[in-house]
This record gives structure tokens, C-alpha cells and sequence, in this order.
């Protein structure tokens, strides 16, 4: 168990060595488009999504969490509770193991993102969908998470074809009118990114872009490692009002 003096106002490499040691996938799938976030960008968008919308005290979800870097990083920086979701078993494993060794206030549920976002409600979780640890309240997907964070599926494998779009449509969802949505996506698809955001009702920009590096973790990579261009996007939901 570690022993954490995190505030919402860590440091960049104080955060980075922290998420360090987050652990991630043993086997990772690649149907799945498995891809661990880099400690340093993790860091990045969550202190961008701190300087911006403020974690401390906010309702996180972390959509496609793996590991839980995102999560966790959240829950550092001060959130008040963080919902992190992912569809493999494997993962959550990974990630029920990474949130007792940091001791913060995650609760872990595996199901199908886009589907939480359909069928949740106050009413309560999904039916038929079960927390890794046996019973976290979902109670508060459906549109009342101050922000979600992801590094989604990019979408270009036929496999996961259109992931990266469905992940940000669920993101929007799930937020609350004037919540915010910051993920990553491939440079390359920005305009059409941009313009499935806008028909979500999402008002996006670009926060930065990045160089994602991939190691060769499976069958069809042919380079040691590939450096992808990704933007980092906020999104944020309509219907916040003025802010005071």
C-alpha cells in the first residue's frame, strides 16, 4: 500500500512519478485496441482538466480506464469519487489491484461503454451489468459526471471500427449539461472528430497535440515502437449556463 500526500495541486513530475506505478495490462487484446496512456500525457490531460473544469471534488468517470492510470491520476488530484469502466475482465483485474495499492475513492464496473450510456439512469447501473468488485453504485452514470476522461480505442483496426467516435459520443452523455470530456484521438481525424462532436452538441477544441508512442505489443506491429500524432481534445457538454 502506498502512502500518498497527493493535493489538487501536485506537480506535473510529481504526478508522472506517481502514475509510474500504475501497473497495466499482462495480456493486452488488440481487437480491443489495448494501448497503456504514457505516464507524462496522463499527467498532462489531467492537469489540464484540473486547470480547467477542477477535479477537486468532482464526479470523474474514466471510460475504457485498463489500468486505471486516468482514474487514479484523477482521484489524486483531488476528485471526489471517480467511476472507472472497461469491458475486459483482465483489465479490471489489472485495475482493482492498482486501486488498492493507491487507496483512493475509485469504484470499478465492467461492462460496454456505449451501453452504459444508453441504458443508465438515476434509477441506477445498467441491468445485468456487474461492478469487478461486486456492487459499485452506478447510480450516478447518465448524464451527471462533471468530467470523463479517456484515451479510447483510435477506431482504424476493423476490428474496433468507429470506437473512437462511440466513446465520445458515450463520454457526452455521460457528462451533466456543461461537463467536460477530454480524450485523445488520432491527429488524422480531427475534422471528422470535430464534426461528430459538434452533432453531439459538444462545443470542442483542441488542447494539444501530442506524439503517442507505441510499443510493438503485438503480432501485426513490424517497428520496434511508432510515434502517432494524437490531439488531445476537451468536449465540453451543452446546457452548463454561464458560469458565475
Amino acid at each position: 500500500t502506498r502512502t500518498l500526500a497527493a493535493t489538487p495541486r501536485m506537480k506535473l513530475k510529481q504526478l508522472v512519478g506517481e502514475l509510474q506505478g500504475v501497473q497495466t495490462w499482462r495480456h493486452p487484446k488488440s481487437e480491443l485496441e489495448q494501448y497503456p496512456t504514457p505516464p507524462d500525457i496522463a499527467a498532462h490531460m489531467l492537469l489540464a482538466a484540473d486547470a480547467e473544469d477542477g477535479l477537486e471534488d468532482a464526479l470523474v468517470a474514466d471510460l475504457g480506464c485498463g489500468g486505471g492510470v486516468l482514474g487514479i491520476g484523477a482521484a489524486l488530484l483531488g476528485a471526489a469519487h471517480v467511476l472507472a469502466v472497461d469491458l475486459d475482465p483482465a483489465a479490471l483485474e489489472v485495475a482493482a489491484e492498482n486501486v488498492e495499492e493507491f487507496e483512493v475513492p475509485v469504484s470499478l464496473l465492467g461492462c460496454d461503454v456505449v451501453q452504459l450510456a444508453m441504458r443508465s439512469g438515476p434509477e441506477g447501473a445498467p441491468s445485468g451489468v456487474a461492478d469487478a468488485e461486486g456492487g459499485a453504485d452506478a447510480g450516478a452514470a447518465g448524464g451527471a459526471f462533471d468530467i470523463v476522461l479517456m484515451n479510447p480505442p483510435f477506431g482504424t483496426r476493423d476490428e474496433s471500427h468507429g470506437a473512437d467516435v462511440a466513446f465520445l459520443q458515450a463520454g457526452l452523455r455521460l457528462c451533466r449539461p456543461g461537463g467536460a470530456v477530454y480524450s485523445l484521438h488520432k491527429t488524422s481525424t480531427r475534422p471528422f472528430i470535430a464534426k461528430k462532436a459538434a452533432e453531439a452538441g459538444g462545443e470542442a477544441s483542441v488542447v494539444a497535440e501530442l506524439r503517442f508512442e507505441i510499443p510493438r505489443m503485438y503480432k501485426h506491429h513490424r517497428q520496434p515502437s511508432k510515434d502517432v500524432a494524437v490531439d488531445f481534445w476537451r468536449v465540453q457538454r451543452g446546457g452548463g449556463g454561464e458560469e458565475e
